[in-house]
């Protein structure tokens, strides 16, 4: 007996499910016949609309002619060739439509030019292909090509007026005999464009009729198969009912042993309708306590600096926004024992069916360990910032102890010698003035480029300046800061260039002026070091210069990936476009 009944339970299931399955195939069907009708429709209307415009443009084309023939007026001429251009834009899409291998485009162009709305182009092409085969499709495919072959006609017809009437004099009486032919080449025409529509009406009404049924007899089907999986559904309907008491027994028991708080609270009154058990756990309180105490419980236990703040979001809940209301809160509560603890409250606002906020559902989670980690890495850091700076502070220092250095060996050695230890401390302070700047910095990553370039460029005046020269340094620099890999080359081509200003083109000169400027340029930077010094010779090649310091400078342009402009004249300037590492 349970086998049978085992049998008979699994026969039935099939049967449900080929059931259903035959449902999803004709509600497929009912869809895709309904899109197929949605299709054609807008098809038929694509060519409805064609079809006036067609009959716009050729009636404009028949009075512009007529006009010209009357007044001799070339600019109807041209408008009557103009008119003419949407017929034969049709004529295209319809003659490349006929082919076995069409190209699309031609045929989509050719119906834009024929003033078709894009949008309607792809059905007007479906349709011509998928029932071309129609008699009434047929029919009002001849009246088309019989209309074109009218057009061309008329355009001959234009063609040889205007020949004529340019080669002489036209009387009266042959301008009226043309516009009487005129007039009836139109009445032809029209009678073509009567018998088009008259088709693509007939279409519509045999393409509404088929699928209107189609639609009935398929509807009914899934109305039949509706009433037979309410009639199981109903049933079911018992077993569904303990199926769910289970799932929400399971859901209780989730919530139940959930480490979070889970809550909600009404808008109205600002009482809580729900708290889950966990906050027993969390802080040592009933979940009692805190329905019955409500908001002024919480504010009880809420740590000082942190209620004058929550009270701020509370006021605002009678008439809150979406963009005013916090989805994330952190503040401190004091448990049972009277130790604080830190706390996140995640928060949705919940609105009605009218759209107004009513509740809130949240959850709260114990983030007293996740503060504590913070706190010391906060203070980890710091001590790493302090001794990062220290480190900078050192290199700066011990640079400074090499430039020294290089300032004793001076003694007793050539001129040559000593103006190479020259070059090289200034080197050395232009790389010491950035890690001073690193050290001043609050980042400890990026330096001022536009102060070290003052602060530099100074320095260098300073070693130079004397009761006898003086040479006047401007600086137009953009606010920008720069990382340490950019920095250090930065700072020695532009040691190198105003060294070099002054060595070479203030040599035999007691005054003069430098300019140095840095600006954006596209999506790098542009510096310039010029001088109104002694101009540099118009052949001067750098990268054939054997100056240390012009093939330091060519090295370090590549390391900032950049390129350097050199333009001579009254000022002498030094133009490098480079891009900044990322």
């Amino acid at each position: 007996m349970a086998t049978e009944i085992g049998k008979e339970r699994l026969d039935v299931d099939q049967k449900v499910v080929a059931l259903f399955a035959f449902g999803i195939v004709c509600a497929l069907l009912l869809i895709l016949i309904v899109n197929i009708s949605i299709n054609t429709s807008s098809g038929i209307r694509a060519y409805v609309g064609g079809e006036g415009m067609w009959t716009k443009a050729q009636k404009e084309s028949v009075i512009h002619l007529t006009n010209y023939i009357l007044t001799e007026n070339e600019e109807e001429f041209e408008h009557f060739k103009s008119a003419l251009r949407v017929n034969l834009g049709d004529r295209i899409g319809r003659e490349e439509l006929l082919k076995d291998d069409y190209d699309y485009q031609t045929v989509f162009d050719g119906f834009l030019e024929g003033k078709i709305h894009p949008d309607d182009i792809p059905h007007q092409i479906n349709l011509f292909r998928r029932f071309q085969w129609l008699p009434q499709v047929k029919k009002a495919i001849e009246v088309w090509t019989e209309g074109d072959e009218k057009i061309a006609k008329l355009i001959h017809f234009g063609d040889s007026v205007r020949v004529q009437m340019q080669a002489s004099d036209i009387s009266l009486e042959q301008k009226t005999e043309w516009v009487t032919q005129l007039e009836e080449l139109d009445q032809e025409l029209t009678e073509l464009e009567v018998r088009f529509s008259s088709e693509m009406g007939n279409l519509a009404r045999l393409v509404n009729s088929v699928l209107r049924w189609s639609v009935i007899f398929l509807g009914l089907l899934l109305i039949g198969i509706g009433i037979w999986l309410v009639y199981r559904f109903l049933n079911s309907t018992k077993i569904w009912m303990e199926t769910l008491k289970e799932s929400e027994e399971r859901f209780k028991q989730v919530l139940s042993n959930s480490k979070d708080v889970l809550y909600k609270m009404n808008l109205d009154d600002r009482e809580y309708k729900y708290v889950s058990p966990a906050i027993t756990s969390m802080l040592g309180y009933t979940p009692d306590e805190f329905l019955n105490g409500g908001i002024s419980f919480i504010f009880s236990k809420m740590h000082p600096k942190d209620r004058e703040r929550l009270q701020q979001i509370v006021e605002k809940y009678d008439d809150i926004e979406d963009n005013e209301f916090l989805p994330f809160v952190e503040f401190r509560l004091k448990d049972s024992t009277g130790d604080w603890k830190w706390v996140s409250n995640v928060r949705t606002l919940v609105r009605n069916a009218e759209g107004k906020p009513e509740a809130i559902i949240g959850s709260v989670r114990d983030i007293s360990t996740q503060k504590k980690q913070d706190k010391q890495l906060k203070e980890s850091l710091k001590d790493k910032e302090i001794l990062l700076q220290e480190i900078h502070h050192r290199v700066k220092n011990n640079l400074a102890i090499i430039s020294s250095l290089l300032e004793l060996q001076k003694d007793n050695v050539s001129h040559e010698v000593e103006d190479m230890l020259s070059s090289s401390q200034a080197r050395i302070k232009s790389i010491a003035k950035v890690h001073e700047k690193l050290y001043e910095s609050s980042t400890l990553s990026n330096i001022p480029l536009d102060s070290y370039i003052r602060e530099l460029s100074e320095e260098i005046k300073n070693a130079y300046t004397s009761e006898k020269k003086e040479i006047e340094i401007q600086t137009d620099v953009v606010p920008f800061e720069i990382d340490l890999d950019d920095a250090i080359p930065i700072g020695l081509i532009l040691n190198e260039l105003i060294n070099n200003a002054f060595k070479h083109a203030f040599k035999e000169r007691n005054e003069g002026i430098i300019k140095i400027s840095l600006k954006q340029s596209g999506s790098g930077m542009e510096l310039m070091v010029a001088n109104n010094g002694d101009s540099i010779s118009e052949d001067f090649d750098p990268e054939q210069s054997e100056s240390l310091g012009m093939t330091l400078i060519q090295v370090l342009i590549k390391r900032v990936n950049g390129a350097l402009t050199i333009e001579s004249g009254e000022w002498t300037r030094f133009i490098i476009q480079f891009e900044l590492n990322e």
